[in-house]
């Protein structure tokens, strides 16, 4: 397993595809993030505190991580490397478990990276322009945590559904739709059912505000531990089944 890890690293460094999604990270987060804090009035920022600022500039970073980890599984098949590791490892559901394991760390690493740096410019920002932000703004570090945790989960499982599908821009396309706006849609129309799907089950997690009809939540919330539990068994389910199913394919 060690030399899985080691391996998976290796890639990692070797390919261009982590350097240039955490210059995208930095991009989605840090520009915005600039525009806001220098052009919004000083009763504004003083107002909004770190912590809304953090909400709205880290608010992409899942998604773009879920683009990565689906990057990172596709990628394999698309270049043939994934053959050399199922030849040296031929319990598949190693790599998978490794793959896995890797990429929620590098995905946490991103989101603590993305959160410290959009923490330090707001500062700055602030400084610059005489204003005392709040820190806090009613936030802990327990949110912050929550935040975190989501995106080690949505990078795994963006590993898991690129593993489960293997087309790498049919993947992507499809994974980002259904995202962005399947599920709210389903979310509007049937909440009971709504609560169920994936990426709401990632928010609740993270405790984001979801649609509200006026009158209150437009369905009940899991807890945040019945949340994290149901996270990781859509994980364990679509990882389980790209190994079931990768065991009946010719991966040559």
């Amino acid at each position: 397993m060690t030399g899985l890890v080691r391996a998976e690293l290796l890639k990692l460094r070797s390919t261009r595809t982590a350097l240039g999604l955490f210059i995208v990270i930095l991009v989605i987060t840090l520009v915005p993030l600039g525009i806001l804090v220098f052009a919004l009035p000083k009763d504004l920022l003083e107002e909004a505190g770190v912590s809304g600022f953090l909400a709205t500039a880290s608010s992409l970073v899942p998604l773009v991580l879920l683009v990565f980890g689906i990057l990172g599984m596709t990628n394999e098949y698309r270049h043939g490397t994934i053959t050399y590791s199922y030849l040296v490892t031929p319990r598949r559901w190693q790599v998978m478990v490794v793959k896995l394991t890797v990429y929620a760390v590098v995905g946490i690493l991103t989101m603590i990276v993305a959160v410290a740096l959009v923490y330090l410019v707001i500062k700055l920002g602030g400084a610059v322009r005489g204003v005392r932000i709040d820190a806090s703004g009613g936030s802990t570090l327990a949110d912050y945590a929550r935040q975190i945790v989501v995106a080690g989960l949505t990078t795994t499982f963006g590993v898991g559904l690129g593993a489960l599908l293997r087309a790498q821009v049919i993947t992507v396309a499809a994974t980002l739709i259904w995202a962005l706006a399947v599920e709210n849609i389903i979310v509007l129309i049937k909440p009971a059912v709504g609560r169920w799907l994936p990426f709401i089950v990632f928010d609740q997690v993270r405790a984001m505000e979801l649609p509200d009809d006026g009158a209150g939540m437009l369905f009940e919330q899991f807890t945040r531990p019945q949340a994290f539990a149901l996270s990781l068994a859509y994980i364990a389910v679509v990882s389980v089944a790209a190994v079931f199913i990768s065991l009946r394919r010719d991966v040559t």
